[in-house]
């Protein structure tokens, strides 16, 4: 394999790295946004801007949307769709990006149901930024993470595909240790979001 590769990479030069993004800066400017359909169902969602990759909540937000709104015993799913019926989907995002990120929510729910979906989502937020998760809690949403993290790695093209990204984002491909290490560091402390979404 090795001669297979020489013989076909060796004459590959290396380039000048790219030069460094100048992006803009994202003004917050908090709006609500309605777009009325012929529809049975309503879609709410929350946005709030979020860390890039590179911020220090990083890692404690990941957890946090794991938490929140990934899979049937997400807090969002028990708490919106089991117990109280709001919610046909729900869930919560938090996209690794290289520049500011996002944090959201989102519910389908009956159309009736928008202002108490509406209300239910900002409750919930509200209340991650006032109250610590339990140890529990805390254990579930990183062993998630970190199990759906390492089946994401079952191939080589899966592998390929991690590491690649964490070289476009200038990482590196030591940052997929660097990924574990930092959801086990976060603390229920460190997981409560300074000053709200």
């Amino acid at each position: 394999m090795t001669a297979l590769v020489d013989q076909l990479l060796s004459d590959w030069q290396t380039l000048n790295p790219l030069p460094a993004l100048q992006l803009p800066t994202i003004i917050p400017r908090p709006q609500r946004r309605i777009s009325s359909q012929q529809t049975q169902q309503a879609i709410v969602m929350l946005g709030y801007l979020a860390a890039s990759v590179r911020g220090t909540d990083y890692p404690a937000l990941k957890i946090l949307s794991t938490y929140l709104g990934n899979g049937l015993s997400s807090r969002l799913f028990v708490e919106l769709r089991e117990k109280r019926g709001l919610a046909y989907d729900v869930s919560a995002f938090y996209p690794t990006r290289f520049a500011t990120s996002h944090f959201g929510v989102y519910m389908g729910t009956a159309a009736e149901n928008t202002q108490v979906a509406l209300e239910s989502l900002q409750a919930e937020i509200d209340r991650l930024c006032a109250v610590l998760l339990s140890p529990d809690e805390l254990k579930i949403a990183k062993n998630k993470i970190l199990g759906q993290y390492a089946l994401g790695k079952q191939t080589n093209a899966q592998i390929a595909q991690v590491l690649g990204w964490y070289e476009v984002l200038g990482l590196g491909v030591e940052y997929d240790l660097q990924f574990q290490s930092e959801i086990a560091a976060v603390t229920a402390e460190t997981a409560l979001p300074a000053g709200g979404f």
